[in-house]
């Protein structure tokens, strides 16, 4: 019997793992993939690898929490197949070009020249200021429980300057404090602020607070990176060789005996004092025998439901002469995705060094709204209708795609992040970071089931790298001693 059984290998699995074996506890990682990462991983096909998402790699900057985790873990950031890349993005809205700087100055001087307000400057220190204000308070709220009266009260007292200081920030959405800096209504400034904080909160302007909008907004600011290879090969690097990573290992139900959980995989049934599972909110309790069920994940659906899938498509260009030079672009469009209900895609592409014949890989990422493909007729129809609506905007504001010889190009809908993710309808991203969805009542990983806990981007702080390393940061502080000692040291 281990002591832990991690089930799911994305980003908050993997780190969990990683976390538990470094303070020398057994445990067992099971992942019915054949890679690490889930939606943030790397597949392959023709010997061709393509990220399954958008792949930006943050928060490796001096406290972050994957420099912490690195520290933590006693790993040399400069031994990372990864390489830091700026602009980090490239964006396209109406006729504008914005390339998105490390440097903050440069950075405004792109967006102020595009976008020219009076009070531009202004706004965008602000931004910066409340953003770094956030950051250098990131782990002060650790360990969080809303669930604990006791654990709220303390934390209300231990952050009470830095709660005062922003309420405003904290309360009001990003819309009403942006909106009076601006001199005049600016459709494509509005747009190109809209598609910043959805790919980073999963909400609008109208949606989200400002403080949540500014980490959003200024998160090219920080150090991005390209990964060799594919996204999961940063947990590739981290992981190594370790025999108690079971991948293509699928979990097919968890029950409990006199106090013991029996994990039933499709390679044999294994035992653990305690399970953690890399699942989101909402399907957790689809693995769990009837004696451990709830309406837990019932209740999530119903309080949590504003929530989003993603469209992408996959091929490979031939790209002799490296005109593709940038890593990322976002493209802005004007015109609704009718197949998806958004106004921009993200587009990633592979390094020169990741060709491979000749051919390096792109993937094409937006959010698409879950009820567009459920229950929908001629679904292969509809598929080369979303194909050819990205396609045509992608020409129009990168045309050097048009020409560049292609492999053939795979569509995948929210049915497709269901059938390999096994997540809940599809989704991708977590929980929007919404208003109404406050620190308070946002969903976190200390499940009403003793010795079981959730980890991922379905609980607090939210997505991306630096948010689901934090909720892993998070939950071991308040089950695992020797954790809280190792952490604290480290930061």
């Amino acid at each position: 019997m281990v002591d832990y059984i991690v089930v799911g290998g994305g980003i908050g699995g993997t780190v969990a793992y990683l976390l538990l074996k470094s303070i020398g506890k057994n445990v067992l990682l099971f992942e019915k993939l054949d890679y690490l990462g889930g939606c943030a991983g790397t597949f392959r096909k023709d010997g061709i690898f393509y990220n399954v998402g958008a792949s930006t790699l943050v928060g490796l900057d001096e406290k972050l929490p994957l420099d912490t985790l690195l520290k933590i873990l006693k790993i040399d950031k400069n031994i990372l197949p990864i390489k830091q890349i700026d602009p980090s993005i490239v964006v396209f809205v109406g006729d504008k070009r914005i390339n998105r700087y490390k440097d903050f100055d440069l950075s405004f001087e792109e967006i102020n020249s595009n976008f020219p307000h009076k009070k531009n400057r202004e706004l965008w220190n602000k931004i910066l200021k409340t953003s770094n204000q956030n950051w250098s308070n990131l782990y002060n709220f650790l360990p969080f429980n809303p669930k604990s009266p006791k654990n709220v009260i303390h934390q209300l007292f231990k952050n009470y300057h830095y709660l005062l200081s922003n309420v405003k920030e904290n309360l009001l959405t990003a819309e009403s404090i942006i909106k009076p800096y601006l001199d005049r209504w600016d459709k494509d400034y509005v747009k190109f602020l809209n598609s910043q904080i959805l790919m980073t909160t999963q909400c609008y302007w109208n949606e989200v607070n400002f403080s949540f909008a500014c980490m959003g907004l200024t998160y090219t600011n920080l150090s991005n990176y390209y990964v060799f290879g594919g996204m999961s090969e940063f947990l590739n690097a981290l992981v190594g060789n370790d025999e108690n990573v079971k991948k293509k290992t699928k979990v097919i139900k968890i029950s409990k005996e006199s106090g013991v959980y029996k994990v039933h995989t499709n390679r044999g049934v294994f035992e653990t004092k305690r399970v953690i599972l890399n699942k989101t909110i909402w399907d957790f309790c689809d693995i769990l025998d009837d004696s451990l069920k709830n309406d837990l994940c019932l209740k999530n659906r119903q309080k949590y439901s504003k929530i989003w899938s993603s469209a992408t498509l996959y091929f490979a260009v031939k790209d002799d002469s490296n005109l593709l030079d940038k890593h990322h672009y976002q493209i802005v469009h004007d015109e609704e995705n009718p197949y998806t209900g958004s106004y921009s895609f993200f587009v990633s592409v592979a390094d020169d060094k990741d060709k491979i014949n000749g051919y390096k890989s792109v993937t094409i990422s937006t959010h698409c709204k879950i009820d567009r493909w459920e229950n929908v007729e001629n679904y292969q129809e509809q598929k080369e209708k979303l194909k050819e609506f990205i396609l045509d905007k992608l020409y129009e504001r990168v045309p050097v795609f048009r020409n560049l010889p292609k492999t053939d190009i795979m569509v995948g809908t929210p049915r497709t992040f269901k059938r390999y993710t096994e997540r809940y309808k599809g989704t991708v991203g977590g929980i929007p970071l919404m208003r109404s969805y406050t620190m308070f009542n946002y969903p976190v990983g200390n499940l009403p089931i003793d010795g079981m806990f959730l980890v991922g981007d379905s609980i607090f702080p939210g997505q991306g790298y630096p948010g689901v390393v934090l909720g892993v940061f998070n939950i071991l502080l308040q089950i695992e001693r020797d954790f809280h000692e190792v952490f604290y040291r480290h930061i």
